[in-house]
């Protein structure tokens, strides 16, 4: 938990303007692609990092495509 405090203070800016519905579909959806990137890097780990190396760019772009998205969502 303290990770995690620590991990959103670098997003205090654009957290605290967030509606209470935006900022839990904000932290649901990182907490989401944080969870499917760490499970894909034991996967490559266990298989010799052969695996999925080829879509961690896309996986980057998809998670900046999402802040974006949200950044561009806000109303006040």
């Amino acid at each position: 938990c303290e990770q995690l405090n620590a991990w959103l203070g670098g997003f205090e800016s654009i957290l605290s303007k967030m509606t209470v519905g935006n900022f839990n579909w904000f932290l649901h959806t990182i907490l989401f692609l944080h969870s499917e990137r760490v499970i894909q890097r034991q996967i490559e780990k266990q298989n010799g990092g052969l695996i999925g190396s080829q879509n961690n760019d896309e996986e980057e772009e998809e998670e900046e495509a999402l802040v974006e998205d949200e950044d561009e969502g806000y109303d006040g």
